[in-house]
């Protein structure tokens, strides 16, 4: 995934204070057809990318018109659902269909002509995965059914007394298995977006005052503990899946109403390594340390709160690192969600660089 790409987005936004004066809003379909440029993030991705990829968006888009202080905060984002095909133009990639869950905040509200910026995740079906006989160029994708995530970024244009508006627009589609199969360097698509909205219904939504960011907030560090976990695979295709288990401390601190900074260092017990150092050794004749599968990092985050759930994205930097693997950077992307005062659970993804390593769960205690 275009990581850094999506982490320059989320603090973009997040440090801005929106006003909210609109009295309509409305809820309607949205067209978006694409065409762009496959990013060839490791070189073994050559022989897959072959043409310009294109495809279409299908979505439907809405607002909760509940006065609620995150509405008012985020000046009522809009939420719906994507539908999303895309053509590689390859022989070897082959087609992608996903359906994604998205949601669409306004970043220029008092403007009739209004920049918007969208993330989605969601699910796709990928129709030629990698297969040792028939197809073993394909190392983007080892399965059929993938994870898939979206940003896109789009001006809308809107037309008056029509109920039909044009937009235009870039985004970055990434689908990737998340090592639960290899092999699985993912793949990352840059597109230029053209397309029309049909508006269904009006909205009402109430005009409220302007909300001051540096509002009243705890400004104590808290301190932080949270276990997670799951299975994933190494690089070595069918070596099988294996558990893996994260323990993670960290400080956290609110700076406003929107922003959580966090701090801390992360302690990874991942089982696929010390088979896949196995494997090394036997198929390569080397006498590498099969117990040194444990590693260490330190990392730095940030928390874009939105009522009980939080977006997450942290990097870090593997400072114990006694056997290589891929990269000593990596980076974490996902949600949490506040169970009580002192509990937490997570959902995220861990990344090392360009390649997802493993998808994990987790469950945390606030001190």
């Amino acid at each position: 995934m275009k990581n850094y790409a999506l982490l320059f987005f989320i603090f973009l936004y997040s440090i801005l204070s929106f006003s909210q004066n609109f009295i309509n809003s409305n809820s309607y379909l949205q067209t978006d057809f694409f065409y762009g440029k496959l990013i060839e993030h490791d070189k073994k991705l050559k022989n897959a990318i072959q043409n310009n990829p294109y495809g279409f968006m299908l979505s439907f888009n809405t607002k909760n018109t509940e006065s609620s202080t995150f509405n008012t905060r985020y000046n009522y984002p809009e939420r719906g659902y994507t539908f999303l095909y895309e053509n590689f133009n390859s022989t070897v990639l082959g087609e992608a269909y996903g359906a994604y869950r998205h949601y669409t905040y306004n970043l220029t509200p008092k403007k009739d002509h209004q920049l918007n910026f969208t993330t989605a995740f969601g699910l796709a079906y990928t129709t030629k995965p990698y297969n040792y006989i028939n197809n073993p160029q394909n190392v983007a994708f080892g399965s059929k059914l993938l994870v898939s995530a979206y940003i896109k970024l789009q001006y809308f244009k809107f037309i008056t007394n029509s109920n039909f508006e044009f937009h235009t627009g870039l985004s970055l589609i990434h689908f990737s298995n998340i090592s639960f199969k290899s092999p699985n360097l993912g793949i990352n698509t840059v597109a230029f977006n053209l397309g029309v909205n049909y508006k269904l219904k009006t909205l009402k939504i109430p005009v409220s005052k302007n909300l001051n960011s540096n509002n009243k907030m705890a400004s104590v560090v808290h301190y932080n503990l949270i276990l997670r976990g799951g299975y994933n695979e190494s690089l070595e295709i069918n070596s099988g899946l294996f558990p893996f288990y994260t323990v993670t401390f960290y400080a956290s601190k609110n700076i406003n109403s929107y922003s959580t900074i966090t701090t801390g260092i992360d302690f990874f017990d991942a089982t696929f390594l010390k088979n896949y150092i196995k494997d090394i050794n036997q198929n390569e004749g080397k006498t590498y340390n099969e117990n040194n599968y444990r590693r260490a990092g330190i990392f730095i985050g940030h928390e874009l709160i939105q009522n009980n759930f939080a977006f997450i994205s942290q990097i870090g930097y593997t400072f114990y690192y006694p056997f290589p693997y891929v990269s000593r950077v990596y980076e974490r992307f996902g949600f949490k969600y506040n169970i009580s005062k002192h509990f937490f659970s997570e959902i995220t993804m861990k990344v090392n660089l360009f390649r997802a390593e493993a998808l994990e769960f987790g469950i945390g205690y606030k001190f």
